[in-house]
């Protein structure tokens, strides 16, 4: 068996482990030790207090908050199961993993990394839903969510960069290498100076919504393997035009993005109280 028939082994007893382990760590929170369910509203204070947010912030606008009732929908039966919000965590960075691996078997499997990156994005917002609504919000899972969301990260874009490295011509599969070393460096910056900020008490840390979000990551991801892997699966001309130029757009995109959301957040903390840096 090849390397990376044993790393899809490993992946699904792996997956197999962490079903088994969340069905038997089943525990209520306080919120949902009833049978009341949690309204909407309730659950829209609560994200806003976990974040650290004021009365009525909403990052994002109207766009995040309706998507707000996506992870609310998902995770209310699971809060009410007593499912633990950090196993939850666990399991959305296993379907990133699947996902990265899943890019690297072949062209034609890019659609199928592309829509496991999106339920990887959805799954991701899933758990801070449970943990609101179970009233379960800690400081080991905030820490514990944001790790976990940097190693789906740097899966979703190993995963796409690997597929061209090996498939492509050669000046295509550096032009990939490139563009993901240059989109994980980036968004790591973005995400490492936010935290930076957070730790300064800079309140534009916590609502500022720039252009390299994790959202819009996951988005753009997700849609140029559902694009790459059409091509591959139609066949055709494009196919070859979509293997060389798909990912390592997407990635380029990404990383300019993630560059702009950095310029935008150490303006923004330029311009905050100076006693606040």
């Amino acid at each position: 068996m090849s390397g990376t028939g044993w790393v899809g082994v490993g992946l699904g007893v792996a997956g197999v482990a962490i079903l088994a382990w969340t069905a038997l760590a089943r525990t209520p929170g306080p919120r949902t030790s009833g049978t009341e369910r949690v309204s909407f509203a309730t659950y829209q204070a609560g994200w806003r207090q976990a974040h650290l947010l004021e009365e009525g912030a909403q990052p994002g606008g109207r766009v995040a908050a309706a998507y707000l009732r996506v992870p609310y929908l998902v995770g209310a039966p699971l809060a009410r199961a007593g499912v633990d919000p950090d196993l939850v965590t666990l399991l959305a960075l296993w379907v990133a993993l699947v996902a990265g691996w899943v890019a690297t078997l072949g062209p034609g499997w890019a659609a199928g990394a592309g829509a496991l990156t999106l339920l990887a994005g959805v799954a991701d917002s899933v758990d801070g839903a449970v943990a609101v609504l179970q009233g379960r919000t800690s400081a080991f899972g905030f820490v514990w969510d944001s790790t976990a969301d940097r190693l789906a990260d740097l899966a979703v874009i190993a995963g796409p960069v690997a597929l061209v490295a090996t498939e492509a011509d050669p000046p295509w599969a550096g032009l990939a290498v490139a563009a993901g070393v240059a989109a994980a460096g980036l968004l790591l910056l973005l995400e490492y100076a936010r935290a930076r900020a957070q730790a300064g008490q800079v309140a534009a840390a916590w609502s500022l919504a720039t252009p390299g979000e994790r959202p819009t990551r996951v988005i753009l991801l997700g849609l140029a393997g559902l694009g790459v892997g059409a091509a591959q699966l139609a066949g055709g001309g494009l196919a070859g035009a979509a293997l060389d130029l798909g990912y390592p757009l997407a990635l380029g995109v990404l990383a300019v993005l993630a560059a702009v959301g950095c310029a935008q957040l150490l303006l923004a903390v330029r311009h905050a109280d100076p006693t606040l840096r």
